[in-house]
C-alpha cells in the first residue's frame, strides 16, 4: 500500500469519527472494508495519541465526552451492547448487574456480567471488566425481555432473600417496565421464581 492509498483510508475513517457523536465506540472491524486491519489498527492508534480517540480495551475505541466538569466516562452498558452488535449476539445482564438493574440491589457493580448467544469471554475496560458468558438459546425465549431480567436478578438473589422490600423492587419494576408479553413469559421461568413474580403482578 503507498502513501497516497494509506492517506484516503485515513481521511476516510477521520471523517466517519468527526461525524459521530461523543461516546461513539469504534471497532477496527467497523473499517475492514476500508483496507488491511493492521492499517486501520495503526490509523485508530495514531488518533488515540493526538487525543481524538480513547482507547478503553483490547481493539475498542471511543470518542471522549467532555463537560463542564470534565471528561465523562463511557457507560460499560454501552460498551457491551456495541460488542453484542458487532459480533452479531444477544446478551442479557445476569448476576449482580441484573439485580442491580432490577432494583433488587443497591450497589452499583464495579463489573459487568452477561450471558450471551456468542461466545464466552471477559473484556478489560480499564480497571473494570465485563464478562460475558454462553448461556443456552432458551435463556433467550422469552418474547418480551422483562422476564429474563427478572429471572437472572431473583436467582442472583436467592429465594430466602427475597423479602418485603424486594418483592417492593419488584413491583415497582413490573410496573415501570409495562411489557405486555409478561404473563405470556412467565412460564419461561422456575415454578419458584413464577411465584415471586406473581405476588407483584396486576391481575
Amino acid at each position: 500500500m503507498n502513501n497516497a492509498e494509506r492517506g484516503n483510508i485515513k481521511i476516510s475513517i477521520m471523517r466517519s469519527i468527526d461525524e459521530s457523536q461523543p461516546h461513539s465506540i469504534f471497532f477496527i472491524s467497523d473499517y475492514v472494508g476500508l483496507g488491511a486491519a493492521e492499517t486501520i489498527r495503526k490509523i485508530l492508534y495514531e488518533a488515540t495519541l493526538s487525543g481524538v480517540l480513547e482507547k478503553a480495551g483490547h481493539g475498542i475505541y471511543i470518542k471522549p465526552k467532555v463537560s463542564r466538569f470534565g471528561k465523562v466516562p463511557v457507560p460499560l452498558e454501552k460498551i457491551a451492547k456495541e460488542i453484542a452488535l458487532r459480533d452479531k449476539c444477544e446478551i442479557l445482564p445476569t448476576g449482580s448487574t441484573a439485580a442491580n438493574l432490577i432494583g433488587l440491589s443497591t450497589q452499583v457493580p464495579m463489573n459487568l456480567s452477561y450471558i450471551t448467544t456468542g461466545s464466552t469471554r471477559t473484556i478489560k475496560i480499564g480497571d473494570r471488566k465485563i464478562s460475558f458468558r454462553h448461556a443456552s438459546p432458551r435463556n433467550f425465549a422469552a418474547k418480551g425481555r422483562v422476564m429474563p431480567l427478572l429471572i437472572q436478578g431473583i436467582r442472583e438473589i436467592g429465594e430466602q432473600n427475597i423479602k418485603g422490600e424486594q418483592y417492593e423492587a419488584i413491583s415497582r419494576f413490573i410496573d415501570r417496565m409495562n411489557d405486555p408479553y409478561l404473563q405470556e413469559d412467565l412460564l419461561l421461568a422456575p415454578a419458584w421464581i413464577q411465584r415471586i413474580i406473581k405476588k407483584n403482578m396486576r391481575q
